[in-house]
């Protein structure tokens, strides 16, 4: 068999066995449940405005100028990247089992390459297919011109990305006089590139006066025709026209000299093929690593401190708490939201350095931003931090093998994330505030402060509440989670999780409406004699009420978890 029929075969059965197990995975109900559910979805957000005829209009010339403007500036910006960013080794990237089949065959490396190089091409046609489908409407008029011309600037790209990769792994054998010589050429390339518009604008300012519409439209118009800039973009812009073709004509007139820049790209990946298969297996071992990990829900795990250490005395429970607030910190994620909290502050402050005249309005926006980022995190929160029975539940035998009831095993278990993810709220509140209080605006700091102190206890027992959910269904239903290890991409993974995520906001909003008409009621009637200040009464009184709830929750779940059974149940069970 010659290598293109062995590379046809292994696709051909690749996709006849992806499609296979997307088929034998709707024999369970949660998943063809989830492809009824996410096809509704695609279809009610994306594919319903779809249509790929031709509008017949071409963009305004003004608007025209400034979209190939920017799609040149993008496509100058990656091919920049590809040469300053990344390592110095081939990118290519090949997966473990075409490691296993393809490089213990009789097959020379030029083949793999262009094997690699074929695979490249089709990804180019696959983003050029999602391109023309949304966003084609917005830059051009013809659908089919637009998806063959962005295949081709994609299959450009793509071979610009693994020659630059060739030419720093030859000049990383140099040593410093290697990557010396690199930079001397970006520096010298992104210098002319300045001096060119420099040029231009020295040839051709910028209108004086008032700025009408459409002004300056017709300027950058002219300013793409100065010498200087159409030599400096020229390659950018070659690339770009082919997509925003308006007509066959336009289409023709701009292939040969964009096809000239594939083949001239070819030709430098073939002359400066170098070896690459080492550094393949070893990224490919790299690659399996990390996928395993990820299959093992362990994730990228960081030996850090845990946050208390645990005694030899004391309730049994708290040593699970501490297990699993310690396996929370271990995995990440939570700190990084508080670095940015605080990276955050950067823009008032730099406000303040720089233009004073704008800090009211940038503490607004970061306390507007920040009060907006605690709520969100009520909801989407529990289901991102997920130290608790969903990372457990494979244990669940050691689980039942603990000197604890189920009561206080569900207790401890939503325990350990709600505190995180409360401290994280209360910390993106308190900034909030801070950021809000002193600032000139329509209100009054009094009403910000009780604000903050009524959202202080509601948005953490908001998640506790949100995490509660997440708990019950691993207890009540665990044959709707994913099995131990298993990753499910496609249309039914993504209805399946659309479900769960509704399911637990409707639980959620069925439990604070409860809670949420007592607080109403309790703030009104104290609104007369406090004022703002009720606010926080209120809130304080609907945080008790949804602790109430997530606590007689919490029993009643604990009954049904003692009556698990560690033979039947759980995912991959059988």
């Amino acid at each position: 068999m010659s290598f293109p029929s062995a590379v046809t075969f292994l696709w051909w059965a690749s996709l006849r066995n992806r499609v296979r197990k997307q088929l034998q995975r709707l024999r369970q109900p949660k998943y063809l449940v989830g492809l009824v559910v996410g096809g509704a979805y695609l279809y009610a957000v994306f594919f319903r405005r779809l249509s790929l005829r031709s509008s017949g209009d071409s963009l305004p010339e003004g608007a025209r100028a400034m979209a190939e403007l920017g799609l040149a500036g993008m496509l100058l910006m990656s091919l920049a990247a590809a040469w300053a960013l990344g390592q110095d080794r081939p990118a290519l990237t090949f997966t473990e089992t075409e490691v296993q089949q393809l490089f213990s065959a009789p097959v020379s490396r030029r083949s793999l390459l262009h094997y690699k190089l074929a695979r490249g091409l089709f990804g180019a046609a696959v983003s050029a297919l999602f391109s023309t489908l949304f966003v084609f409407r917005t830059i051009s008029p013809e659908p089919v011109l637009f998806f063959l011309g962005a295949t081709l600037v994609f299959g450009t790209v793509n071979l610009h990305f693994t020659a630059a990769s060739f030419v720093r792994t030859r000049l990383a054998r140099l040593g410093w006089l290697g990557t010396a010589l690199r930079w001397t050429v970006l520096v010298g390339l992104a210098a002319a590139l300045g001096l060119s518009v420099y040029a231009a604008l020295q040839a051709h300012p910028f209108p004086a006066g008032a700025v009408k519409p459409g002004r300056v439209e017709a300027w950058v118009l002219s300013l793409l025709e100065q010498p200087t800039l159409r030599l400096a973009l020229w390659p950018a812009r070659t690339l770009v026209a082919l997509p925003m073709a308006d007509s066959p004509a336009a289409f023709l007139r701009a292939l040969p000299l964009a096809l000239g820049l594939f083949a001239l790209h070819y030709l430098w990946v073939s002359v400066l093929i170098v070896p690459f298969e080492e550094a393949v297996v070893a990224r490919a071992e790299t690659l399996a690593r990390q996928r395993g990990q990820r299959l093992a829900r362990v994730g990228h795990i960081v030996m850090r401190r845990p946050f208390f250490r645990l005694t030899s005395l004391g309730r049994p429970e708290v040593a699970l708490l501490w297990k699993n607030l310690t396996a929370a910190r271990r995995m990440g994620g939570m700190e990084v939201v508080l670095v940015l909290a605080l990276l955050g502050l950067a823009y008032p402050a730099g406000a303040a350095l720089f233009a004073p005249e704008s800090v009211t309005m940038a503490r607004q926006v970061m306390a507007i931003l920040y009060a907006s980022f605690a709520g969100m995190m009520s909801v989407f929160g529990p289901s991102s931090v997920r130290a608790d029975l969903r990372m457990d539940l494979p244990k669940l035998d050691m689980l039942r093998a603990m000197p604890l009831t189920g009561r206080q095993v569900v207790a401890a278990e939503v325990l350990a994330p709600g505190l995180l993810l409360g401290a994280i709220q209360v910390g993106l509140i308190i900034l909030s505030v801070a950021m809000a209080v002193g600032a000139p605006g329509p209100f009054e700091p009094e009403l910000w402060v009780a604000c903050g102190l009524g959202l202080v206890p509601l948005l953490p027992m908001l998640g506790m509440g949100g995490l509660f959910v997440q708990n019950a269904a691993v207890v009540l239903f665990p044959a709707w989670l994913p099995a131990d290890g298993e990753r499910a991409r496609g249309i039914e993974a993504l209805g399946q999780r659309l479900l769960t995520l509704a399911g637990a906001l409707v639980v959620v909003i069925g439990g604070l409406i409860p809670a949420g008409f007592v607080a109403l009621l309790v703030g009104f009637a104290l609104y007369g004699l406090l004022g703002v200040w009720a606010i926080p009464i209120a809130g304080l009184t609907a945080a008790a009420g949804l602790a109430l709830e997530v606590a007689l929750g919490v029993v009643t779940l604990g009954r049904a978890f003692d009556r698990m059974d560690v033979s039947s149940e759980g995912p991959g069970a059988p």
